[in-house]
């Protein structure tokens, strides 16, 4: 028979979803809309909250979320999806994204019984950015 330390079960079940937190994922999708360029870093994209002054290319639409982000906080999240909208973008060979939208939804709720009357409870609050990825004129 094998038996479990409750408290070594905890620890590890602890160290198990921090290490999950810490890689974290987003999703998201694009529609190609114009000619897409070789793929960039998306160190190199930057984020506009209103058209760029000079010309640009419209590339494509695209979108992000933070569905599968394991961040625990709002910032956390946000940056998740800031990055996962670089990474679209760049990979179309975009050097910026226009944001259309910020967006946040409630989904869902999950109760854990670890034994011994402790319980606990989270809510995922998905960040969201859509946007146009386009390509900005030197």
């Amino acid at each position: 028979m094998i038996t479990v330390n409750p408290k070594s079960f905890l620890y590890s079940l602890i160290l198990l979803v921090g290490s999950f937190a810490l890689g974290g994922c987003a999703t998201g999708s694009a529609i190609i809309t114009g000619q897409q360029r070789t793929p960039i870093s998306p160190d190199q994209v930057r984020i506009y909250s209103t058209p760029p002054q000079k010309p640009y290319e419209e590339i494509a639409i695209i979108s992000a979320n933070s569905y599968w982000s394991w961040a625990w906080n709002e910032q956390a999240k946000m940056n998740t999806v800031t990055r996962e909208i670089r990474e679209k973008a760049a990979a179309l060979g975009a050097n910026g994204v226009i944001v259309k939208s910020l967006g946040s939804e409630a989904s869902g709720a999950a109760t854990m019984n670890f034994g011994s009357g402790f319980y606990g409870t989270s809510m995922n609050n998905i960040k969201t950015i859509d946007g146009v990825a386009i390509y900005v004129t030197q």
